[in-house]
């Protein structure tokens, strides 16, 4: 992916793991909200493709995020991860920055804390049920999945999985936290709010300094959820 950003959880996973290397969660309750459906099945009759006007009036900016945060730049990982439980792979899926039939739209990466915390948010959009076949799965994932294996940039990993309760947006959200013991009291742990508005997918990846600073993850998740709903509204 382009070298200006760092789209979604994988670049975060690969500083981790590099960390090992040199040292050696409308959101979902219960699973997340049911995925709106039509009068026919399962999944929601397919519309248009959000458009590129629509995408990067949907992400958020410095102007919507509280006091303290500004923008900031990712490096790139265009890496695909696989999961060694089967049940896990939505969860595996949902930390890629490329994701299979989307387009992906806005990206922007963010600063806090002093430049401790890192936010980015992402929006895209996928032809017919797509958005719906990459988010629905999320949530029985989250019900069946504690933790899975996988390799980043040539390094084993091990992350541990749970669920968090965010809040709602759109027709359907699931909040994740995925975590990695670093050693010692180090822990390495990611928070992801993803949501569902027709076609349009929002991604939140929250990657707080401390363990404090985790608690902001609620009120980042809702601006993110609000703008993102209105804008695919339209």
């Amino acid at each position: 992916m382009r070298t200006r950003i760092r789209r979604g959880v994988t670049v975060a996973l690969s500083i981790s793991a590099l960390t090992l290397t040199a040292a050696c969660g409308g959101s979902s309750d219960k699973g997340g909200d049911g995925a709106a459906k039509d009068k026919g099945g399962d999944k929601p009759a397919a519309a248009a493709p959000l458009t590129a006007a629509q995408m990067k009036a949907g992400v958020l900016a410095v102007a919507d995020l509280p006091k303290g945060w500004t923008a900031g730049k990712n490096p790139a990982d265009d890496s695909a991860y696989k999961a060694d439980k089967p049940e896990c792979q939505p969860i595996a899926t949902l930390l890629q920055n490329k994701v299979a039939g989307a387009t992906i739209g806005a990206n922007e990466d963010f600063v806090g804390g002093n430049g401790a915390n890192q936010l980015t948010h992402q929006i895209m959009t996928f032809p017919g049920t797509g958005a719906a076949d990459f988010v629905s799965p999320i949530g029985p994932a989250l019900e069946k999945c504690t933790g899975f294996k996988v390799t980043m940039e040539g390094v084993p990993a091990e992350l541990k999985v749970e669920k968090l309760t965010t809040p709602k947006a759109g027709e359907e959200s699931h909040g994740v936290r995925v975590s990695m013991d670093l050693g010692g009291a180090m822990e390495f742990a990611l928070h992801v709010v993803v949501a569902r508005q027709g076609t349009g997918v929002s991604r939140l990846v929250y990657l707080p300094g401390t363990p404090a600073a985790a608690k902001d993850l609620d009120d980042l998740a809702q601006r993110a959820g609000d703008k993102f709903v209105k804008a695919a509204r339209g």
